[in-house]
């Protein structure tokens, strides 16, 4: 129980900045108040749940969903955590719960890749300079995630002279995150109060680039390459000069988060593509930004194939069947996936599932419609839920069939218990049904981390919602 409390105390901690972030919804109270009462109560539900709560690496139970926070106490966590390997000539890979950040050493200065979150600045400021005197020179931003860009100020504090590099795509970017901070802290499980409203606290690149950039530094080439993949300006590097790739969010050493349902559009041809061109470097150092380097190029290359392959074959899959008139829910429930991949480590679906790319990629070439003649007219769920309450014969009906269903197919019984949850608001018996159901879902042992805390939103809202209810009567 302790440590199912420890995770939601992360889940809910927050800083105050001089920011002021976004409002929270009533909503957003209710699952607050609500991830507490089922921490206590489904403890080893909730454990399931943060199985894969690294992302490739450690995870923290101070840091957890708090990205953004420069706390004291983030910044001791982070720095107790961190861990520092050297890979190759004058390589670091710094490695901290979540995400990595890479140092190379030149002739006359240092240059980083990747920033981390905010907590991660400060422990950077201070451990580069214990692996090297130089000053660091340059700063590249791969990509505008929390957990990539925000480590940025501390460091242009420390070494104001550093150049920034990125896309040239990025301040675009960085606008989009500012504008839309309050769905993306949201669905990103991130502190509302923390999400920035300026551009301030995000990078501010020197030197930008489109396409690609060979950055001449100290006579070494850093070669610079923009592949549209988790956002539309991630880039990655090459040093070939030390046979050595740098892979940004591409290679994460399980099924890339590909098919983020709650994210932004995800460029999964042109991330395959990546890939591809990683591997023609013929590189003998892997240093990713999650999950661990890999030192050997036969291996590598073996790797980010398999993760090509795995990409162009659910993007091709999908194509064709869109072509043959297929439906988009009937082809990502009915993706093929091959032994070959199913069975590799490198793509264990502990993220998102193969499923979800499927989705991905069709969201992507069609529109929003999903070819069900009604749903092209908008209305509000609600309204369906009632109605089918009513046809069914009430909520017991649907209650008593979705327990039934909850030992035999419990994607069906989801669906019932939303039905019961949007069609009978604050009833009771539609309340436990959807929390009953949804920490089943929960707990179910394939389950990735994404969808788990779909279902723990909303059986957490749910249960602030039934805890109100039995503080009335």
């Amino acid at each position: 129980m302790r440590l199912a409390l420890a995770l939601i105390s992360a889940l809910l901690c927050s800083t105050a900045q001089a920011d002021p972030g976004f409002p929270l919804s009533e909503a957003d109270k209710q699952i607050r108040a609500g991830k507490i009462l089922i921490a206590r109560e489904h403890p080893d539900v909730l454990k399931n749940v943060f199985r894969n709560d690294g992302f490739g690496g450690a995870g923290s139970k101070v840091i957890a969903n708090s990205m953004l926070s420069t706390s004291p106490a983030h910044i001791k966590a982070a720095r107790e955590a961190m861990v520092v390997e050297r890979h190759g000539t004058g390589m670091w890979l710094i490695r901290f719960p979540y995400v990595n950040a890479a140092l190379i050493e030149t002739r006359h200065g240092l240059v980083l890749f990747d920033t981390g979150y905010a907590a991660i600045g400060p422990v950077l400021a201070d451990v580069i300079p214990t692996l090297s005197p130089k000053p660091l020179t340059h700063i590249i931003v791969s990509h505008i995630h929390v957990d990539h860009a925000f480590g940025w100020p501390a460091l242009k504090a420390k070494w104001p002279k550093a150049k920034t590099v990125t896309s040239d795509l990025f301040p675009a970017m960085a606008a989009k995150e500012v504008r839309l901070g309050g769905i993306i802290g949201r669905k990103n499980n991130q502190p509302l109060e923390l999400q920035p409203t300026s551009i301030d606290r995000l990078p501010k690149p020197d030197i930008l680039f489109r396409d690609e950039l060979s950055l001449k530094i100290d006579g070494e080439t850093f070669e610079l390459r923009h592949a549209p993949g988790e956002t539309e300006e991630q880039i990655w590097m090459g040093l070939p000069s030390r046979r050595a790739i740098f892979t940004a969010d591409y290679y994460q050493g399980f099924l890339p988060n590909a098919g983020n349902g709650k994210r932004i559009l995800r460029h999964i041809d042109e991330w395959a593509a990546a890939f591809r061109d990683m591997v023609a470097t013929k590189p003998a150092h892997l240093l990713p930004m999650h999950s661990a380097a890999i030192d050997n190029e036969s291996e590598i290359a073996r790797t980010l194939t398999l993760n090509a392959d795995a990409f162009d074959h659910v993007s091709n899959q999908v194509v064709a069947r869109l072509n043959a008139g297929e439906r988009r829910d009937a082809i990502a429930a009915s993706l093929d996936w091959p032994e070959r991949f199913a069975k590799a480590p490198e793509l264990d679906p502990q993220y998102n599932r193969p499923e979800d790319l499927a989705r991905m990629v069709a969201l992507r070439w069609t529109g929003w419609w999903d070819d069900i003649p009604s749903h092209f007219a908008a209305m509000p769920f609600e309204a369906e839920a009632k109605e089918a309450l009513r046809l069914a014969g009430g909520l017991d009906t649907v209650d008593l069939r979705a327990r039934e269903l909850l030992t035999s197919d419990t994607k069906l019984a989801a669906r019932l218990a939303d039905w019961a949850y949007y069609g009978a608001p604050g009833d009771p018996k539609a309340l436990q049904l959807t929390i009953d159901v949804y920490l089943a879902r929960m707990a179910e042992k394939d389950m990735p981390l994404q969808e788990a805390t779909v279902y723990l939103d909303q059986a957490a809202k749910a249960r602030a919602e039934l805890e109100a209810l039995r503080r009335v009567h």
